[in-house]
């Protein structure tokens, strides 16, 4: 044979691989790597919940207490509402008082630019002057008590048989009818209520700034009649106190277009100050 045959006779021979050599094996090995079973994407989901990385322990942390903090605002501004736990008809009621307190601010306001107008325009200043003092004394005077007055208004009369009506709810009750705009009141015809008025607990009934009230007892209160009922059956107010089950006394509300007060409230002498002349 020559020696060109035979190179190509050895060259054939060393090309083929040997059956257990690692080149033989590769085409198997390929074979199995790639017919082995991948992880599902669910199964993957559960590994990494069950191992949790520190990124996705910082995120669940941080959308916990931001839950958290959500919730608690809601339930605080929930708690902190004082209209939430209210009736339809008594929120219409305060809207209503407001409403009628609005207009009598605005209507002030009107009249004290029409008095500034006219002290500042010169011509009758004085006149205007002596104008607004005398009404300005007449409001005092209504405020302070000494003078008889007369006016719209209603009149509420109280029946406590038990006598369970106390001094303190008596005073809830003048409270509450001068925060619905009463410009004057009187109890039982006989005490005109003022500022310096005082309640207490007498023996047998209520003292007001030390007369006995005797039962009935009839509130005379002069102002808008309709804003001083609603006032008055507010709820919460003068009605639900009185004719709760502990008290078991009624009330009876009466608007009236004319109420004449002539009780009239005793003035202080001034001990220390004296007009200047």
């Amino acid at each position: 044979m020559s020696e060109s045959g035979r190179a190509r006779h050895d060259s054939s021979r060393t090309t083929d691989p040997a059956p257990g050599s690692p080149d033989a094996a590769g085409p198997a090995a390929d074979a199995e790597e790639t017919a082995a079973p991948q992880p599902s994407v669910w199964a993957r989901i559960g590994h990494d919940l069950l191992h949790p990385g520190i990124g996705q322990l910082v995120v669940a942390v941080i959308l916990c207490l931001s839950t958290f903090a959500v919730v608690s605002q809601i339930r605080s501004r929930a708690e902190d509402d004082p209209f939430s736990g209210m009736r339809r008809a008594d929120l219409v009621t305060m809207l209503d008082n407001l409403s009628t307190s609005s207009r009598q601010l605005d209507s002030e306001l009107a009249e004290l630019r029409d008095t500034q107008r006219e002290l500042q325009s010169g011509a009758d200043s004085q006149q205007a002057a002596r104008k607004q003092a005398a009404s300005r004394l007449s409001q005092l005077q209504v405020l302070l008590g000494t003078v008889p007055v007369q006016g719209p208004g209603i009149t509420l009369v109280i029946k406590d048989p038990d006598a369970k009506v106390t001094s303190d709810m008596l005073l809830d009750a003048v409270e509450e009818l001068r925060d619905a705009g009463a410009e004057a009141i009187c109890l039982n015809g006989r005490v005109r209520v003022v500022a310096s008025t005082w309640f207490a607990s007498g023996a047998d009934s209520v003292l007001a700034s030390g007369t006995p009230i005797s039962r009935p007892i009839t509130i005379q209160a002069i102002g808008d009649p309709h804003s001083l009922e609603e006032g008055a059956r507010f709820r919460g107010g003068l009605v639900s106190q009185v004719e709760s089950a502990q008290s078991g006394a009624t009330v009876q509300i009466t608007q009236k277009q004319q109420i004449r007060i002539d009780a009239v409230a005793a003035s202080a002498p001034m001990s220390n100050a004296t007009p200047v002349r």
